[in-house]
């Protein structure tokens, strides 16, 4: 017989409706009765004393003992074996009675008893605490389980043996609930008493509170008496709620029972009462979050059995989980007070419930149910079936109609392979168009006839079809590339997908074929582009390397020629510098030749202080700079730069303070950078700023690494930076606009930043217009425990002793200067001097003549002073003086690279007179005798009583006012060129003054300088 299409879908219908009936058959069927729990293993013999720490009535602690006891029974034990002691220690309050109670509990649970109890449950904090001081004997080497205690630590010397369960009141969650059921609520009532157990109620409530202050307002009822409470809860604002907590004792000292009396309260008060134990539920309280105390009982029942059987609940002495709360309330009055049971949890307990028609009948209506669901299914399968019959062979024609259109517009060319007869089934329009090819040609051919012999993947064509079909068959989907030929001949690239059709009795593939020759093109085309991108990115990575290899060289050529220039600026200076000093101490020069000698000398140093400036600023960019770390002394070093700038404020009437706290004695640091910054900065605040203050602050932070924290700023209350100068400021030779600042070169600011970096630091400004600035710097140095000696200066060198005259000395420089002042220095106190105008004919005298030093310059033109060096040191055969290199470079590097070639001294130029002796002495080991301070003094002085007033009087006035202005503006460069020039007339009174200024008396020396002249010196100096 022929099957009717659709036939499977009824009988299948039918069928369901037969297991749904079977299944409501089945549901209605009474349940079984549970699985009875095998009874516990009976504990003879063993006893548990439980103290009860109130005496009889209470309605939750009679319900709490009762139901222990149960469970407790129910587990083995004897009833006469579960001793339950109610102590009433809520009224006991006579000492008498407490003892005549503690002996004769003594007397009964040790001696009467024979032995002591095996587990003694203590309930409540005071029952704890009476075990604990009274019934000490009972409960030593017995487990003791106290129940709703405080939680807090036990006294010391209590049995270890202890384990606490704390009292659960969920508060917080019966609030949650009450504001829930009542969002208008503006007022909380709390019902509590005002007894020590009472109070501790209370601050719970509290705690609970605090997640509620603000919205509404919290009101306790402690501080009345048992008639005021009753009185107040019958008059509550309608928009209040009442939460009835324990109250055992009012204000007045008057005893309740505290189940009772929260039951009276919510049976008085007009507005809803929410209760704390579930024994209040049903006798007027509406419910709430609340302890169950059956439950409690049957789990502190669980851990006794535990107990008693040698598995302790936890480790000794640690705390117990409390019991859950359970949402309890009482139907009755929900329904009285309009709440919404929506709002409450969805695992609430209700009391006093009337029952339904489901819960009376649930059996009988599940049954009627079921018949009437399995009679409307059977009734709708044979409906639905019939209808179906009906649409099956039109939905099968629609349906294979549609496919075909499917097919044959399908964008790409679809075939169906048999495998079984080797040919194509069934081909769209597609194919027919795409290969040339008519219907009946295409279904008379098999993939074979379609493929050209070369494929993309080169691989045998025979083989590669038999494994694309197998895999196919397996249901794997298979997309290759092939190359097609089509009725003509020609051929061009496909993407053939296949996919097995699943057709019972039948191996069918289907395959997709979709010409790609325009995405092959568009592929070869973005390849050419990808090639010439990647030309083009050579291209620029090229001349990239070769900007920057130019830059580099670029930055190399500065510090060279820096370098070179600062060498070709110095080694002159050294000649000017070094004669000038020289020629000050002839006596058979005229005054106002001197005065011109000074000239030339001031005009020296401030040239070299310029070249000095810039070199700074090379060497930085040049990444040579170096800290030269060492103990410094923070608090000196602060009091020093202020002082240095106080007079130029104080002339200014600008406030200057300094903040610190906390410094350390010394940490290691470079004093002298740090120092430049300090100046740096509050110079440039005294610069820009007409009225107000200027503080210079460190706050100090000691390390965990031995270290401490230094935080500096220079604050001022001047005009501010505009915020479009705060990063140019930082810029070399950039200065902000305005007519004071023009003073200066436009470096302090760039150093100042690159010395803190340096230092591990970022020199930060905060300014805006007309509020002044802020600069700030953050750096870390380590502590120095003891301070370092500091060394004294010596005297001016006047003589060599007589036995240690005749050191043959050999002076190679190309620059003839450098000698001639080389040799006026150094002859006159007993030197043997010869001199090479270079390294090469240095060789020759050197190969000829033995030497006890060679003072060689490092630039000269045949051979410079670090070949010479190199050379020297390889001779054996010849005897090796001390040698030294005079270099005018300032890099500090240079230095090591001397040492390094073999050199035993180095000197920079333009060359200090007593950096030159200091490097005779070390090198040579000579003594020079230094000139006292009596062989210094002007016009035959006594040498001890030096006399600053007369000395200064010698001074004309323009030199006077010259070094009062410098000393005041604390130019210290400025001092040492006027200085330079008095030096040629008065050196003790100018040794006098520079050892003031490296004292820093300042304001002393700013007095001298500013009194009047003498008049004595006066009248002759007009004679």
């Amino acid at each position: 017989m022929r099957e009717v299409p659709g036939g499977w879908q009824g009988r299948a219908a039918v069928r369901c409706c037969c297991a749904l009936l079977l299944a409501f058959g089945v549901a209605a069927a009474p349940a079984a009765a549970p699985a009875a729990v095998p009874a516990a293993a009976p504990l003879h013999g063993q006893r548990v004393l439980f103290l009860n720490a109130y005496d009889y009535g209470r309605a939750g602690v009679e319900s709490y003992t009762r139901t222990y006891v149960a469970a407790m029974t129910a587990a083995g034990l004897a009833s006469e074996d579960v001793m339950v002691e109610h102590l009433n220690l809520n009224t006991q309050g006579d000492p008498a009675q407490r003892g005549e109670m503690r002996d004769l509990l003594l007397l009964r649970y040790t001696k009467i008893m024979g032995r002591k109890a095996d587990l003694i449950v203590a309930m409540q904090q005071p029952a704890l605490d009476y075990l604990l001081s009274d019934l000490a004997p009972l409960a030593r080497g017995v487990p003791v389980l106290a129940i709703n205690t405080s939680g807090q630590a036990l006294p010391p010397g209590s049995p270890p043996a202890i384990w606490q369960q704390k009292a659960n009141v969920d508060f917080p969650g019966t609030l949650a609930q009450a504001m829930a059921l009542f969002p208008d609520t503006k007022t909380i009532v709390m019902a509590v008493g005002a007894s020590e157990a009472d109070q501790a109620l209370k601050r719970s409530m509290q705690q609970a509170a605090q997640a509620w202050q603000g919205k509404v307002t919290m009101e306790y009822l402690d501080g009345l008496t048992l008639a005021q409470m009753r009185a107040a809860v019958a008059h509550l604002p309608a928009d209040s709620v009442l939460v009835a907590g324990n109250v055992n004792r009012d204000a007045a000292g008057a005893i309740a029972t505290p189940v009772q009396f929260a039951g009276e309260l919510a049976r008085l008060a007009n507005v809803p009462a929410f209760g704390m134990y579930n024994t209040n539920v049903g006798k007027g309280i509406l419910g709430g979050s609340l302890l169950h105390i059956e439950r409690a009982a049957q789990q502190v029942a669980q851990m006794s059995l535990e107990l008693l059987a040698g598995k302790a609940p936890a480790a000794p002495g640690a705390l117990l989980p409390p019991a859950r709360p359970v949402p309890m309330y009482d139907w009755q009055q929900v329904r009285r007070w309009d709440a919404d049971i929506g709002r409450l949890p969805p695992h609430t307990l209700f009391v006093n419930r009337p029952p339904e028609l489901w819960h009376e009948h649930r059996v009988a209506v599940l049954s009627a149910g079921a018949v009437f669901l399995a009679m409307a299914g059977l009734l709708s399968a044979l409906l639905l079936q019939r209808r179906r019959l009906r649409r099956a062979e039109s939905e099968a024609r629609e349906s294979e109609q549609r496919f075909r259109i499917l097919v044959e517009h399908a964008p790409e060319a679809i075939v169906v392979y048999d495998l079984d007869l080797d040919r194509f089934v069934d081909a769209n329009s597609s194919a027919q168009s795409m290969l040339g090819l008519s219907r009946e040609a295409l279904l008379a051919r098999g993939p074979f006839d379609l493929y050209s012999g070369e494929q993309p993947d080169g691989l045998p064509l025979g083989l590669m079809m038999e494994e694309h079909l197998r895999r196919a068959m397996l249901g794997e989907p298979i997309l290759v590339e092939r190359n097609v030929r089509r009725a003509d001949g020609s051929t061009f690239p496909c993407e053939v997908r296949l996919v097995r059709l699943p057709m019972e009795g039948r191996r069918l593939v289907r395959s997709g074929i979709v010409d790609i020759s325009e995405r092959k093109h568009s592929e070869q085309e973005l390849l050419g582009y990808r090639d010439h991108l990647e030309e083009l990115v050579q291209q620029r990575t090229a001349a990239l390397s070769v900007a920057v290899t130019e830059a580099e060289s670029a930055n190399r050529a500065k510090s060279v020629f820096l370098a070179n220039m600062s060498h070709e600026l110095r080694t002159p200076l050294n000649s000017v510098i070094g004669f000038s000093q020289m020629m000050a101490d002839s006596s058979s020069m005229f005054e106002e030749e001197k005065h011109n000698l000074a000239i030339i000398n001031r005009a020296g140093h401030h040239l070299l202080t310029l070249i000095n400036d810039i070199l700074e600023l090379s060497k930085i960019e040049a990444g040579r700079m170096q800290l030269q770390t060492g103990p410094v002394d923070l608090r000196g070093l602060l009091d020093e730069v202020v002082e240095m700038v106080r007079m130029r404020s104080g002339d200014r009437g600008i406030a200057l303070r300094l903040e610190c706290s906390g410094v350390p004695p010394l940490v290691r640091l470079d004093g002298a950078k740090l120092r430049q910054v300090l100046l740096n900065l509050l110079s440039n605040a005294l610069k820009f700023i007409e009225q107000g203050s200027v503080t210079l602050s460190l706050a100090c932070q000691a390390q965990d690494d031995g270290q401490v924290a230094l935080a500096f700023a220079v604050r001022d209350t001047g005009s501010g930076i505009a915020e479009e100068d705060l990063e140019r400021i930082f810029e070399p030779f950039v200065q902000a606009d305005s007519a004071v600042a023009q003073a200066g070169t436009g470096l302090g600011l760039t150093i100042s930043r690159e010395f803190v970096r340096l230092m591990d630091g970022e020199l930060r400004v905060e300014s805006a217009l007309g509020a002044g600035s802020v600069f700030r710097f953050d750096l870390r140095a380590p502590c120095v425990l003891r301070p370092a000696a500091a060394p004294q200066a010596p005297g001016r060198v006047a003589r060599l002793p007589p036995g240690q005259r005749g050191r043959a000395v050999l002076l190679v420089d190309d620059d003839e200067n450098c000698r001639k002042l080389l040799s006026g220095l150094l002859a006159p106190l007993g030197f043997l001097l010869q001199e090479a105008a270079g390294g090469a004919q240095a060789q020759a005298m050197l190969a000829a003549q033995r030497y006890d030093m060679v003072l060689s310059d490092w630039r000269m033109p045949d051979m410079d002073g670090l070949a010479l060096t190199r050379w020297l040191r390889a001779q054996d055969g010849l005897a090796q003086p001390r040698l030294v290199i005079m270099t005018a470079s300032a890099f500090e590097e240079e230095k090591q690279e001397a040492l390094a070639a073999g050199a035993d001294g180095f000197l920079r130029k333009p060359i200090e007179q007593e950096h030159l002796f200091a490097m005779l002495e070390q090198q040579l080991g000579l003594r020079f005798q230094r000139a006292a301070a009596s062989e210094q003094a002007p016009d035959g002085a006594p040498p001890d009583a030096f006399d600053l007033d007369q000395a200064l009087d010698h001074l004309d006035a323009a030199e006077r006012q010259a070094l009062l202005e410098s000393v005041r503006a604390l130019d210290l460069r400025r001092s040492a060129i006027v200085l330079a020039g008095v030096a040629t007339r008065w050196p003790q009174l100018a040794a006098h003054l520079c050892a003031m200024l490296e004292q820093h008396q300042y304001q002393q020396l700013c007095a001298a300088l500013a009194r009047p002249v003498a008049s004595t010196f006066a009248q002759g100096a007009d004679a």
